[in-house]
C-alpha cells in the first residue's frame, strides 16, 4: 500500500499560531499572575527570563527539530533518535491524552458561567450548607436556594438606596449595597428570618460554583462524615462522591465534539481555525484589560503586580517556580510541538519560530497579570480590603474571584453581563486551542503507527475515549480528582519526559548533526551555547524540579484527600502515573521493563498493605517506607535473577552453532522491542 503524502500546514504563519494556541491556555489567565505576585512580583520577571532561555527555548528547538527533522509524532521522533527511547515518545502522548480528559472540564466550567452571564446567575442567591456538631455527630444543615437571602442584593436595601436618590434627585447608583457585619447579624436575630440564612456575596458566589457548577462539592464536609463511625452516619445520605453533574457533562460533550469538528481534516483546517481561535482570545484580553485600568483602585493592583521585592530572589522556591512555569506554559513535553512541527517541510526555519512561539506566550502571559490585577485591584478597592486579601490562584481566581469583580463593576445589569460573557468566552477561546492540539499530538502518534486507519475514525475514536474519561472529572468530587491527576501529570509526567528528550538527544545521539540541521534553514543560529543547556544546563534543573517534588510528595500526603477517600491520591497520582508508564514501555515492545516496573507495584501494595495493618498506620504515613522496600526487594532479587539468566544463557548458547545463535539473538532482541 502507497504511503500517503503527509498533510502540511497552509503557512508557517498558521504553524506559528497554532503552537502559540497550543501553549497559551487556562494556566496563562489563573496560574501566571498568582505565581509572579507571590514569587517577588516585578522581581520573579528576572528567574522567569533566565528559565525561557536556558530551559525553555532551547528545549522547544529540540521539539520543532525532532519532528521537522524525522517527519513523525513523537513515538517516531524518539525512535530515530534512538529505538530505546520510542516509550519516551508514547508516555508524552499518554500524559498529554489524560490532561485533556480534565482540561476538557474546566472548560465546561467556563461554558456554564458564559451561559449564565446574560443574567450574571451567580449573584442570585445559591444553594449553601452549614454543618454542625450535635452531641459529636456532624449534622448537614442545607439551606435551599429559594431559604437563602443575600444581603448584598436585599431587595428592601435596594428599594431604599433608589428611593432615596429620587429624594435627592440622583440618578441610583448601579453597585449594589452593602451591609455591615453589625447589620447583617441583627437582620439575621429578627424573628422574621428564623429560616433565612444571610450571606456575603463572596460567599453566594463560593456556594455557586461548589453547589451549582460541580454539583456538590463540599470536601470539609465529606472528611467530617468520613471520620465519624456508628449509626450516625447510616442516618444520612453517604457522599456521593461519583454522582455525575449534568451541567459539566454537557459542557464536556460540547468541548469535545468541538475538538473532532476542529481536527478531524487535518492540520489544514486547523490552520484556517487557529487564524481566529488565536487572535480572539488575545483582542478580548485586551477588551478586559482597557476596562481594568478604568476602574478605581486599578493603579493599586497592577501596582503590587509589578512592585519588585528582590529579597525574595534569594529563595530557592521562586526559581524553581520560575523554571515551573515556563516549562508548563510553553507545552513542553506534550508530544504536541513535535507533532505540529513534523508538517512542516523539512528544509523551513526551527530556531527562530521557536523564540516566536515563546516570546508570543509569555507576552500574553503578562497582559493577562495586568488585565487580572487591574480588576483584582478594583475588587480590593470596593470591599476596603488591601489587593493582598483578595488575590486567589487556580480556578478559584476565575470562578470565584473574577465573577465577584465582575458583578460589583460599576455598570447596567446589562453590560456587567456583557463583559461577564467575554471574559468567559476568553476562557473558552484559550483553552480549546490547547485542548485540540492535546489531541492532535496523539492522533499524529497513531496515525504514524497505524496509517491504514483514516484520520476521521482515529480522531473520533480517541474523541469517544476522552469523554469517558472525563466523566469520573465531571462528578461532585472531580476537582478533586483533577487536583490529584494534574499533580502527577505536570510536576512528573511533563518534567520526565523533558529530561529524557535532552539525554536522548545530548548523549544518544549525534547533537552535531542535529545542530547542523537546525542551522542549515534557520534564521536564527545555535551555537555550543545549545550543547550546553540540552547536555547539561536543563537537565540538570529538570532533575532538581523532579528530585524536590519526589521529596514532597513520599513525606506528605497530598491535599488531605486520603480522609476522604483512602488511598485515592495513591491510586489517582502514583497508581495512575505507574500504569501510563507500563502502558508506553508496552507500546514500545519493552516487555521486559514492563515485567520489572510492574513486579515493583505489586511489592509495594504488598508492603504498603502489610505496613499499614501490622502498625495501624494511614496510608499516608507508611508509603514512603513501602516504597523503599519495594525498590530495594526489585533491585536485589531482580538483579540476582537476571544475573543468573545471563548466565544459563550464556552457558546455554556455548553449544549452539553460529547460526542458532544468532537467530536466537534476533529472536531476543524482537521480544525485548
Amino acid at each position: 500500500m502507497a504511503q500517503q503524502p503527509r498533510d502540511r500546514w497552509i503557512s508557517r504563519t498558521a504553524f506559528i499560531m497554532a503552537a502559540i494556541g497550543s501553549a497559551v491556555g487556562l494556566g496563562n489567565l489563573w496560574r501566571f499572575p498568582t505565581i509572579a505576585y507571590q514569587h517577588g512580583g516585578g522581581a520573579f520577571f528576572i528567574p522567569y527570563f533566565v528559565a525561557l532561555f536556558s530551559a525553555g527555548i532551547p528545549l522547544m528547538i529540540v521539539e520543532y527539530a525532532l519532528g521537522q527533522k524525522f517527519q513523525g509524532g513523537a513515538p517516531k521522533a524518539m525512535a530515530a533518535v534512538t529505538e530505546h527511547f520510542r516509550w519516551v515518545g508514547w508516555f508524552a502522548l499518554l500524559v498529554a491524552t489524560t490532561i485533556t480528559f480534565y482540561y476538557v472540564v474546566v472548560m465546561a466550567y467556563a461554558w456554564h458561567y458564559a451561559a449564565a452571564s446574560w443574567n450574571v446567575a451567580w449573584t442570585r442567591p445559591a444553594p449553601t450548607h452549614e454543618v454542625d456538631v450535635v452531641d459529636g455527630e456532624a449534622v448537614l444543615t442545607e439551606f435551599p436556594a429559594e431559604r437563602v437571602s443575600l444581603y448584598i442584593l436585599a431587595r428592601d436595601e435596594r428599594q431604599r438606596a433608589r428611593e432615596e436618590a429620587a429624594q435627592q434627585r440622583r440618578a441610583p447608583e448601579d453597585r449594589l449595597p452593602v451591609l455591615s457585619p453589625a447589620e447583617v447579624e441583627e437582620r439575621q436575630a429578627r424573628p422574621e428570618n428564623r429560616d433565612v440564612r444571610f450571606v456575603s456575596l463572596t460567599e453566594n458566589v463560593e456556594n455557586y460554583f461548589n453547589e451549582v457548577v460541580l454539583g456538590g462539592f463540599r470536601p470539609g464536609y465529606w472528611v467530617q462524615a468520613a471520620a465519624e463511625e456508628g449509626g450516625g452516619q447510616a442516618e444520612r445520605a453517604p457522599p456521593r462522591l461519583f454522582r455525575l453533574t449534568p451541567g459539566l457533562l454537557i459542557g464536556a460533550f460540547v468541548t469535545w465534539l468541538a475538538i473532532f469538528l476542529i481536527i478531524f481534516k487535518g492540520v489544514h483546517s486547523v490552520g484556517k481555525v487557529v487564524m481566529v481561535t488565536v487572535p480572539l482570545p488575545i483582542l478580548l484580553l485586551l477588551v478586559m484589560l482597557l476596562r481594568g485600568v478604568t476602574l478605581p483602585g486599578s493603579a493599586e493592583g497592577l501596582f503590587y503586580y509589578l512592585r519588585p521585592n528582590w529579597e525574595m530572589l534569594k529563595d530557592p522556591s521562586v526559581w524553581i517556580a520560575a523554571y515551573g512555569q515556563i516549562f508548563f506554559s510553553l507545552s513542553l513535553g506534550f508530544g504536541i510541538l513535535i507533532a505540529y512541527a513534523s508538517y512542516m517541510p523539512p528544509e523551513s526555519d526551527v530556531t527562530n519560530s521557536a523564540f516566536i512561539t515563546s516570546f508570543g506566550n509569555c507576552a500574553i502571559s503578562f497582559i493577562a497579570g495586568l488585565a487580572v490585577f487591574s480588576v483584582l485591584g478594583y475588587l480590593a478597592f470596593v470591599q476596603g480590603q488591601s489587593v493582598e486579601d483578595v488575590v486567589a490562584g487556580g480556578p478559584g481566581l476565575v470562578f470565584i474571584t473574577y465573577p465577584i469583580a465582575l458583578a460589583k463593576m460599576p455598570m447596567a445589569g446589562w453590560a456587567i453581563g456583557a463583559l461577564s460573557f467575554v471574559f468567559f468566552a476568553c476562557l473558552i477561546t484559550l483553552g480549546i486551542d490547547s485542548a485540540f492540539s492535546l489531541i492532535e499530538g496523539a492522533v499524529t502518534g497513531l496515525r504514524d503507527r497505524l496509517a491504514w486507519v483514516s484520520r476521521p475514525v482515529m480522531t473520533a475514536a480517541l474523541c469517544i475515549i476522552g469523554f469517558l474519561g472525563s466523566l469520573v472529572f465531571c462528578t461532585r468530587s472531580g476537582l478533586m480528582w483533577l487536583d490529584i491527576v494534574d499533580r502527577w501529570m505536570s510536576n512528573y509526567g511533563l518534567v520526565l519526559v523533558g529530561l529524557l528528550q535532552c539525554i536522548a538527544v545530548g548523549y544518544f545521539f549525534h547533537l552535531d548533526e542535529l545542530k547542523d540541521y537546525i542551522n542549515e534553514h534557520s534564521e536564527i543560529k545555535v551555537h555550543n551555547w545549545f550543547d550546553a543547556f540540552v547536555k547539561v544546563i536543563t537537565p540538570a534543573i529538570l532533575i532538581f524540579l523532579l528530585a524536590n517534588q519526589f521529596l514532597t510528595d513520599v513525606t506528605e500526603v497530598y491535599g488531605g484527600y486520603d480522609a476522604i477517600l483512602p488511598h485515592s491520591v495513591t491510586l489517582a497520582g502514583w497508581g495512575w502515573f505507574g500504569f501510563l508508564f507500563c502502558v508506553a514501555l508496552l507500546l514500545a515492545r519493552h516487555n521486559r521493563m514492563v515485567v520489572a516496573i510492574g513486579g515493583t507495584g505489586v511489592l509495594f501494595l504488598v508492603f504498603l498493605a502489610w505496613l499499614g495493618i501490622a502498625t495501624g498506620r494511614s496510608a499516608g504515613q507508611v508509603v514512603a517506607p513501602a516504597a523503599m522496600a519495594a525498590v530495594a526487594a526489585a533491585l536485589l532479587f531482580g538483579g540476582l535473577t537476571a544475573c543468573i539468566w545471563v548466565a544459563v544463557k550464556t552457558h546455554h548458547m556455548a553449544g549452539l552453532s553460529l547460526q542458532e545463535r544468532e537467530d536466537l539473538e534476533e529472536t531476543d532482541s524482537e521480544v525485548t522491542r
